[in-house]
């Protein structure tokens, strides 16, 4: 009896596989002929003329009578000369107001992240409300006129100063056309087509640019400024 129910067992367990691979081929030609298999595409060879390229590029800035030399660039990290005395000490670089996240240098003013004493609260409570305010009013600005959105580099200081000033201008102008209205203020929405004018200066020496590389990075300068700069302030408002 058990001999029989075991070979009636083995018999129904082919005939199951057998059915199961069937099926599973069956299947298999029907998705292959509703979905035919799409040719595969061979990627597009691109021939790069890199010696042409490399003799252009030579040409273009290295040559010695090149297309585009020094002077064709305004120099990177020039700064306005600006001459000032604080606490009777004198200093000859401007500084940007900025947050903690800057470099302790002369160019950057930043607050004292641990105020100690009654003067530095207050001067890193004015210092701060400044660099706010010069943000705020940046922001609105650049929002407004795509021109402060671009890059401003090549533009000499007086057409800078003219572009700031025009700006600041009619924006007045429009908070006073529309006060009392509620208008979305979306004036300038597709990009600027101006190209800034291209000015021709000779490029600094080594010598001098490692120096004045040196004197806008001298720490123990960024520590005199801030000491006069909470002096000045305390002297002024105390």
């Amino acid at each position: 009896m058990s001999s029989s129910s075991s070979s009636s067992d083995g018999i129904e367990g082919e005939l199951i596989a057998a059915f199961q691979a069937e099926y599973e081929e069956e299947m298999l030609n029907e998705e292959e002929e509703e979905e035919p298999r799409r040719p595969r595409r061979r990627r597009e060879v691109i021939r790069r003329d890199r010696l042409g390229a490399h003799d252009r590029l030579f040409e273009d800035y290295f040559a010695d009578d090149c297309n585009y030399p020094p002077s064709f660039f305004r120099r990177r990290g020039e700064a306005p000369v600006v001459n000032f005395t604080v606490n009777g000490h004198e200093y000859n670089y401007g500084y940007y107001l900025a947050d903690g996240i800057y470099p302790s240098w002369p160019v950057f003013m930043k607050g004292v992240t641990l105020p100690q004493s009654e003067k530095q609260r207050m001067f890193t409570a004015a210092q701060s409300a400044w660099r706010k305010d010069v943000e705020c009013a940046f922001g609105v600005l650049k929002a407004r006129f795509n021109i402060l959105a671009v890059p401003g580099r090549s533009f000499s200081r007086r057409t800078l100063g003219l572009i700031m000033r025009a700006c600041v201008i009619l924006h007045n102008m429009i908070i006073h056309d529309e006060r009392g209205t509620n208008l979305e203020h979306n004036y300038e929405t597709v990009e600027s087509n101006v190209g800034p004018a291209i000015h021709h200066h000779a490029p600094p020496s080594l010598a001098a640019r490692i120096q004045m590389d040196n004197e806008m990075r001298d720490s123990p300068v960024y520590t005199q400024l801030q000491q006069d700069l909470i002096e000045h302030v305390w002297a002024h408002n105390a």
